[in-house]
């Protein structure tokens, strides 16, 4: 699994590299942003912070490798959970983006797919027994901690507009990535602000 991982990262990496020298330098877009996050396996809310280029290939297509953090906050309801479980995650994904959406106004709506590898662990409350003996009975409690190195899918929903300055961009995507049969793992909702390279 792990040998695999690394040979489809290596081949994507060569892949993007080969497509940036071929790109007009007005079709390359750098996004970057930031928001909340809910790990649907444990449910905890978290934040993320997000790094993408987006590389055109076409009028209403483009392919974007992505770098996102995740990190836990918590839970809703704070005080009937554990305080010490936590999970969080290095995300990289490539989606092929498709534009099925534009207005006269330049507001587009994209939809996205594409593999996503995480890099990632996550503890909880495992659980607690009694201890008995002569001198006095106590609680042992257990935690659990699983480390994740695995490939997945995102499935993406971007919305794109313009700003006042022609070389920046707004933008807001609603990400959900999956892993391990589970969907969505992740809820990804993201702001970013993007930036025309030259």
């Amino acid at each position: 699994m792990k040998k695999s991982s690394l040979i489809v990262i290596a081949i994507t990496l060569c892949f993007l590299q080969s497509i940036a020298f071929a790109q007009d330098k007005d079709k390359l877009i750098y996004y970057v942003g930031v928001g909340p996050t809910i790990d649907g396996n444990g449910g905890l809310l978290g934040v993320n912070i997000s790094n993408e280029l987006s590389f055109a290939l076409g009028k209403r297509s483009s392919l974007n490798p992505s770098l996102t953090y995740y990190q836990s906050i918590g839970y809703w309801d704070e005080d009937e959970r554990n305080k010490q479980d936590n999970s969080s995650g290095l995300f990289t994904n490539v989606t092929f983006k498709y534009d099925v959406l534009k207005t006269k106004n330049d507001f587009r709506a994209f939809l996205a797919f594409g593999p996503s590898f995480q890099i990632g662990s996550e503890n909880g409350y495992g659980g607690s027994y009694l201890i008995y003996n002569d001198i006095e009975n106590y609680y042992v409690h257990q935690y659990t901690v699983e480390r994740y190195i695995r490939l997945g899918y995102t499935q993406q929903i971007a919305f794109d507009w313009k700003n006042k300055n022609e070389n920046r961009r707004n933008s807001a995507v609603v990400s959900m990535s999956s892993f391990g049969g589970y969907w969505p793992w992740y809820l990804m909702a993201t702001y970013r602000m993007g930036f025309r390279l030259k």
